[in-house]
């Protein structure tokens, strides 16, 4: 009866440790993904960076488009006017589909930042309840462990009682008795 509850603890443990190394696992899978989420993060920042830089530009090139009308119409006849005001109007045209761009990349960084977000802190709250459960099967390792202590030590007392209980076959006066050998 002690050797199947001792081997019931066993299995017990061995469950245990395999949960434990399962629950390691998908701890190291979501700090890997949590990582490339971050640098996903990191390259949208980027890119946003990028953009505004694109839109400094953009702004200098257009005040300097505006100056350089200026200076075109006050040197230049009405018909090269005309012509500077309608690529002007182009620029002006494509520089608009630019900043619809732009406010479309802007609104896609917040929504995935904030996706972001809310997937760091799930995995946050994940994470903190993989730490409990990790700590629950520590403390239910540690209690196995020390249970499978108790029962070693009284397995060898069970087995130090039973060899001390056996009659010592090499006594010469049990032999004698008996027949044997030694008379």
């Amino acid at each position: 009866m002690r050797n199947s509850a001792f081997i019931q603890n066993l299995d017990i443990a061995n469950v245990l440790k395999t949960e434990l190394n399962s629950v390691k696992s998908k701890l190291s899978e979501e700090k890997r993904k949590n990582s490339d989420q971050q640098q996903y993060i990191q390259d949208l920042k980027f890119q946003m960076n990028h953009l505004e830089s694109i839109i400094s530009e953009r702004d200098q090139f257009k005040q300097e488009l505006e100056n350089i009308r200026q200076q075109k119409e006050e040197s230049a006849s009405r018909i090269n006017v005309q012509e500077y005001e309608h690529q002007i109007q182009k620029i002006q045209h494509n520089l608009d589909e630019e900043k619809k761009t732009v406010k479309m990349v802007q609104d896609l960084y917040y929504m995935r930042s904030t996706e972001f977000t809310d997937e760091i802190e799930t995995f946050k709250n994940e994470n903190s309840d993989l730490h409990s459960k990790l700590q629950i099967h520590e403390n239910s390792i540690k209690q196995l462990t020390a249970e499978l202590q108790n029962l070693r030590h009284e397995n060898y007392m069970l087995s130090s009682s039973q060899n001390q209980q056996r009659p010592n076959y090499n006594n010469r006066h049990y032999n004698s008795r008996r027949g044997g050998r030694f008379r």
